[in-house]
């Protein structure tokens, strides 16, 4: 699994309900062709500033 790094302007709430002040969230898509993991920036800490892209299905080949 790949990591995508994210440049925050601030650092993450310590008391945050959502990621326990770690500031990122692991999330899981689940597609037909197998589940992709990633981490995304907290909403609850860092709120509009958050800029993410979701991952794409993985292509197979049917040649």
């Amino acid at each position: 699994m790949a990591k995508r790094v994210t440049a925050v302007a601030s650092m993450p709430n310590a008391d945050c309900p959502a990621c326990h002040g770690i500031g990122a969230i692991p999330m899981t898509a689940h597609f037909y062709t197998g589940d992709q993991e990633w981490e995304a920036p907290c909403w609850m800490c860092y709120g509009n500033t958050v800029a993410f892209s979701l991952p794409t299905p993985r292509s197979m080949d049917n040649a």
